[in-house]
């Protein structure tokens, strides 16, 4: 099954290592990006009219224009309650977890800079089974 996946991120120099991510878990899969909050929020809600929700959903929580990757989740837990999120930010996910503890309860969170084995980590906690390849 196709995964669908957003990934808003207003750094494009991450999207190779974002897609080299996803090549390594999902044999199929459709990536949409997005810079700021407002953009994948109609993102999220063209994919609501369509009845093609997002499989994933990775928001860094500083992005381009107005609102931030928690702005963004806030809208996610109204709109798509069943899309699993990923909050990634260059503060430490304690701090993160202190402050918006009920906000992030329910989601992984990755500290910038990113790795592939954090990430592989992050992506088998949420499908529930180790997908990412040996190498």
């Amino acid at each position: 099954m196709k995964k669908r996946i957003l990934i808003v991120e207003d750094d494009l120099a991450l999207k190779p290592i974002w897609e080299h991510i996803l090549r390594r878990q999902f044999t199929e899969y459709h990536l949409d990006w997005a810079v700021s909050c407002e953009e994948a929020q109609k993102l999220v809600s063209s994919s609501i009219v369509h009845e093609a929700p997002y499989s994933l959903i990775v928001t860094d929580l500083f992005l381009s224009g107005a609102g931030t990757g928690l702005d963004l989740v806030r809208f996610l837990a109204r709109a798509v309650k069943s899309s699993p999120i990923v909050l990634v930010s260059v503060v430490e996910e304690a701090a993160l977890r202190e402050k918006y503890g009920d906000l992030l309860s329910n989601m992984q969170v990755l500290t910038k800079p990113i790795s592939v084995p954090q990430c592989d980590r992050a992506l088998d906690t949420i499908f529930g089974v180790d997908i990412a390849p040996s190498n």
